[in-house]
């Protein structure tokens, strides 16, 4: 608590003392409203509605031309929280995020632009990579969606190679009691082996043609899980592409696409906690979502659809449960830059049943938002 005060201090009140000119100061509030009904796997029924809120804080300040420093502090709220607290820790839950009533700083980093084709962040960002669209889901690396705060703790390269193509690197921290983003059991981060792990994206940097989107992602925790009493590097496969289809209408850009991932080495379904009678692999994990849009339909509208299925063991997605369907349409009225309404249906499933249920769960709920940035 302190330490948060400290930090407050520092970074929101000593800046307009005399630095103004260097600092720049924005943010963004967003109210949610969700009802979500579940069937339980015994057959019962359970209904939920809350009011929730997500707060976003930011300062930047231009140390010099090529030099910047970003702190973000981000609080999450809802009506059915049990209490307030402020965590300022190097992981989060095994889904991928603080739970409500959490307030903690997701950004904190220094920025540096040595070059034209070249930028390296350190300290803790916000490195995410999803599937493009207005429903941005990723099999791997996506987190802070919605309600959720996250981050990634490391260094970040980010690097033009050409005017085709650019590729990020990362090198992020695993803390002993878990990941920053989503790392779900049974990963875990007690030995030394693996409290290092990295990314790798390659990406096509011409998005103005046929192709809104072309990337491929590599992520590897080394030592994370254990099968057989040995311990087992997790690596994560994940190919994205999105298309603009070349539909002659008389206002909107349609687009439509999909993610691949694969996991060659993944934990049993038993040990991620998802017993099934059968599945594809024990020993492997595959995930996919295809997606489509109607984007700015009379300047103002945009209408996105999107299904996915991940396996019982895909283990590392905040976006997907594991052994999950999801199917989800999405409206969104734009006012200004600044100010937009959502609303969303989602249906999630079980995508096989459980050994030791006597029905798939199915989760269908509702949200109604406001995003409004200063």
């Amino acid at each position: 608590m302190k330490l948060l005060l400290g930090f407050l201090i520092l970074n929101f009140i000593y800046p307009l003392h005399g630095l103004a000119q260097n600092t720049s100061f924005s943010g963004a509030i967003r109210p949610v409203f969700t009802h979500v009904e579940t069937r339980n796997w015994d057959g019962s029924f359970t209904t939920e509605n809350a009011m929730n809120a997500r707060l976003h804080l930011q300062l930047e300040y231009t140390l010099s031309p090529d030099l910047r420093f970003t702190s973000r502090l981000a609080g999450r709220y809802a009506t059915n929280q049990s209490r307030f607290d402020f965590p300022l820790r190097g992981y989060t839950s095994g889904s991928g995020s603080y739970d409500a009533g959490a307030t903690t700083i997701d950004i904190l980093q220094l920025q540096w632009q040595p070059g034209a084709n070249l930028r390296i962040t350190a300290g803790r960002f916000q490195g995410r990579f999803p599937l493009a669209g207005f429903i941005p889901k990723g099999m791997d690396r996506y987190y802070a969606a919605n309600l959720s705060i996250s981050h990634t703790d490391g260094v970040w390269f980010r690097w033009n190679a050409n005017p085709n193509w650019r590729i990020d690197a990362i090198l992020h921290h695993n803390h002993e009691k878990g990941s920053s983003h989503a790392a779900r059991n049974p990963m875990r981060f007690t030995e030394s082996a693996s409290r290092v792990g990295g990314y790798a994206n390659i990406a096509h940097r011409n998005t103005t043609g046929l192709w809104v989107q072309r990337e491929l992602g590599v992520s590897v925790y080394p030592s994370s899980f254990q099968r057989d009493g040995s311990w087992q590097t997790l690596t994560v496969v994940t190919g994205r592409a999105m298309l603009r289809l070349p539909v002659n209408a008389s206002t909107g850009d349609y687009w439509a696409g999909g993610e691949l991932g694969l996991i060659p080495n993944a934990p049993t379904p038993a040990s991620a906690g998802v017993p099934v009678a059968s599945v594809l692999s024990e020993t492997a994990s595959m995930a996919w979502q295809v997606s489509a849009y109607a984007n700015d339909l009379f300047n103002r509208h945009t209408i996105g659809i999107l299904y996915g299925q991940t396996e019982p063991n895909w283990v590392i997605s905040s976006s997907f449960r594991p052994n999950n369907t999801m199917s989800e349409i999405r409206y969104r009225f734009t006012f200004s830059s600044r100010f937009n309404f959502e609303m969303r249906y989602r249906l999630r499933t079980d995508l096989y049943r459980r050994s030791n249920a006597a029905l798939t769960q199915r989760d269908t709920d509702f949200y109604a938002r406001v995003t409004y940035r200063f």
